[in-house]
């Protein structure tokens, strides 16, 4: 099963956190970018940058934590009102400093720019991410989060195939 065949079915599955809004909310990703131009062109370097770091930060979790806390960050990040410093938290400041870099980098943002959009995307992120969460036992596998942790592409790949796949899902004739 591919990774967003994996948010479908969790999206589908009333067992479930996930549904229709959080596909609505991913495939509306780019308007997180007010006033740039060409907003889903620069999407994609900044899924590319943020979802492997992501998914290496998420994957240094389970290792020293466990899956039960890996869950419950993507739980708490998804709830939307992230800060800076919540992200710093979260990657560890030299990891967040170097996404910071490397995305101004790769964009051609600002710092100030990229500073003010990281909160409002991650929570966005992690929100897909928790679309697997079951709704009885938070305890219970995410087979969302699962797949994202364990796909042998890159985070960063996996983010931007969702939000490319979302899309032409959402505008199918139904």
């Amino acid at each position: 099963m591919s990774f967003f065949q994996s948010i479908l079915a969790a999206v589908a599955d009333p067992n479930h956190a996930g549904n229709s809004g959080d596909l609505q909310r991913w495939a509306g990703i780019a308007n997180l970018l007010p006033g740039l131009q060409g907003a889903e062109q620069q999407l994609q370097p900044i899924l590319n940058v943020l979802g492997g770091h992501v998914k290496d930060a998420l994957n240094e979790q389970q290792q020293s934590q466990g899956t039960a806390a890996v869950q419950q960050s993507v739980t708490d990040l998804a709830q939307g009102g992230a800060t800076v410093p919540d992200l710093q938290d979260f990657f560890g400041a030299d990891r967040f400093n170097q996404i910071v870099a490397e995305l101004t980098r790769r964009t051609g943002l600002s710092e100030s720019t990229l500073l003010g959009m990281l909160p409002m995307l991650l929570p966005v992120v992690m929100r897909l991410l928790a679309t697997g969460n079951h709704v009885q036992d938070p305890q219970a596998p995410n087979p969302v989060l699962g797949q994202f942790l364990n796909a042998g592409q890159g985070g960063g790949a996996l983010l931007s195939e969702a939000f490319q796949l979302a899309s032409q899902f959402l505008s199918r004739p139904r």
